[in-house]
């Protein structure tokens, strides 16, 4: 077995993501914190490894991948049970376009309202920018409900990536920016506390 060490940051969805699925998986690695806040991303040593400045990078007998839905399908392949890509290839593509539009539009807008909401002097909130990051977060909220309606996962009735992909920033919008679900988005209210409920969901934190 390959030695894997996962360079991270515990509050960022997108090394959340890659967490859960080696937690569904039970594939042990070695952990190694990289502390944004204090810019260790910047660092020369982080650099040599993800030259892109970000979290994650899987480093397989140290040889770099980032970017977590790469990650993730390098750990379908070595690790295939249980799976977290479909076998049926509508659902497998579905679940692939719900993570692409997760990772992109909805993580954007959660990273705009965070910049903002987390502003200290003598930076300034941009309270128009936050307000539409709230109708645009508010909307995917929307939108996820609907993919859910008579579903028990968003792909299908398997668990999978796209699973993955909304747990992470829907918990990164309630416990971090303080948005919660709206009670008329009965269906994702319904999934949040059954995907909750997994014991993988640990590797959240």
């Amino acid at each position: 077995m390959a030695h894997l060490v996962l360079y991270d940051f515990p509050p960022v969805p997108s090394p959340q993501k890659v967490r859960v699925a080696m937690a569904e998986k039970g594939i042990g690695y070695e952990r190694v914190i990289v502390d944004l806040k204090a810019g260790e991303q910047r660092s020369p040593h982080y650099l040599q490894i993800n030259p892109h400045g970000y979290v994650p990078t899987l480093a397989i007998d140290g040889t770099p991948i980032y970017e977590s839905t790469a990650i993730i399908e390098y750990l379908e392949e070595i690790h295939p049970q249980p799976h977290l890509l479909p076998r049926d290839p509508l659902s497998r593509a579905r679940a692939r376009m719900i993570e692409e539009s997760i990772d992109g539009d909805f993580a954007t807008a959660l990273k705009t309202y965070g910049r903002n909401f987390k502003a200290r002097p003598p930076a300034e909130p941009n309270f128009q920018v936050m307000e539409e990051c709230k109708r645009r977060i508010a909307w995917f909220n929307q939108w996820l409900d609907g993919l859910l309606e008579g579903r028990r996962f968003l792909a299908g009735e398997e668990f999978s990536v796209a699973d993955i992909a909304a747990i992470c920033n829907v918990e990164f919008q309630i416990k971090r920016l303080k948005l919660d679900l709206d009670p008329k988005n009965a269906n994702l209210l319904n999934w949040y506390e059954r995907i909750m409920a997994r014991p993988s969901m640990s590797a959240l934190r």
